[in-house]
């Protein structure tokens, strides 16, 4: 099957979605299939990714704006590539693969990842209510005109569904279990809280200063943020001004092979954000056995099975029971043994790769095989 991606962000740019698809870009081509990437970043010496002249947004670096509103260049690469299937992942490069299906006859498959709604406090920018809520409605307005919608979790189909969607479909998101593995540790002398994801509002690293300034009298206890983003000075400024530079370290951006030395030196992941559709990092930490303390409405808790253990809904909204808790657990070696197995069990039993691209690859045959197409 020749299929073809539409995505604003692809590998290396430093976010959950771009690694997914590129681990996914893999999976299907290891199956003998073709993908076709188009998108507005990305490494243009990768096989068949194809990337327009662009600029980086200004409000926010890390992603790309094309130098033409139109990018003519790659409409007419994707009508040449012989596609069988579109796969829009935003609404953005998503509209370009809309208008390609309906130019080829072929059907159009989109992915919600992103919750653009609550994303807009993370960004400062003119008019940022008004531009948001228009991505909002054209999101809605766009994904209707697709023969299926599919989202990576459990609240998100409910999301989707309450917003006016109809065609949703259930397919969680995988990690790559031979790269994200639990393996030995790499024990040191403090108790290691990290966070790894983009430095913005809406991820919920402010709050993790707030449970860190409550523990900075530990000295077992160290806190570690990795990432880059629009918010990085104003979280060092706030680390200096908060006294918090013996307790917090921030790494800035790191590889993926720093990203799975982090996770093997991490007592357990922290991640208060409060936009996430699914939550990549969170299971890659718990593939590697790291467990991980997210919201209680954060999409994954709904994969628990009724444990407790592994994944740790709590409320970030009160910053001493989160402190409290992590300085519990950094005293009792037997019950964090007991999370970080479950954590590994839960990647398992819900996140395999093989299972995500079968399903995958089953939604994309059977679109073909009938010809569905929307409009």
């Amino acid at each position: 099957m020749n299929i073809g991606f539409f995505t604003a962000t692809y590998y290396p740019t430093p976010d959950g979605v771009s690694h997914y698809l590129r681990d996914l870009k893999a999976a299907l081509e290891k199956k003998g299939h073709s993908v076709h990437v188009f998108s507005l970043n990305g490494d243009r010496k990768e096989a068949n990714v194809h990337v327009p002249y662009s600029v980086p947004f200004p409000a926010y670096p890390q992603y790309s704006v094309p130098i033409f509103p139109i990018p003519f260049h790659i409409f007419s690469l994707a009508k040449k590539a012989g596609l069988d299937i579109i796969h829009i992942h935003d609404p953005f490069m998503g509209s370009l693969g809309y208008r390609v299906s309906r130019q080829m006859g072929i059907p159009a498959v989109a992915t919600f990842h992103t919750d653009f709604v609550r994303m807009k406090d993370s960004l400062n920018i003119p008019m940022k209510g008004l531009l948001f809520d228009m991505t909002w409605r054209y999101t809605i307005f766009l994904y209707r005109r697709c023969s299926t919608v599919l989202a990576p979790s459990r609240k998100t189909v409910r999301f989707l569904i309450d917003s006016g969607l109809t065609r949703v479909t259930e397919l969680p998101l995988f990690v790559d279990d031979d790269v994200y593995r639990c393996e030995k540790r790499i024990v040191g002398d403090a108790f290691r809280v990290q966070f790894i994801g983009r430095i913005t509002r809406d991820k919920g690293v402010f709050n993790i200063l707030r449970i860190a300034s409550l523990l900075k009298n530990n000295k077992d206890i160290k806190f570690v943020i990795s990432g880059t983003g629009p918010d990085e000075e104003r979280l060092v400024k706030n680390i200096r001004d908060q006294g918090l530079t013996e307790t917090v370290e921030f790494t800035g951006y790191v590889s993926p092979e720093g990203k799975i030395d982090l996770l093997k030196r991490a007592s357990v992941f922290l991640y208060p954000a409060v936009a996430d559709t699914f939550g990549i990092s969170v299971i890659e930490a718990l593939s590697m056995g790291v467990p991980a303390i997210v919201g209680r409405d954060f999409p994954l808790m709904d994969y628990l099975n009724g444990t407790n253990f592994g994944l740790i809904g709590m409320n970030f909204d009160d910053p001493a029971a989160v402190a409290g808790f992590l300085q519990e657990l950094s005293t009792d070696s037997s019950v964090l043994a007991n999370h970080s197995m479950e954590a590994v069990r839960i990647v398992k039993h819900n996140f395999s790769k093989e299972e995500h691209c079968n399903r995958l690859l089953d939604i994309y045959s059977k679109l073909v095989d009938s010809g569905d197409q929307r409009s």
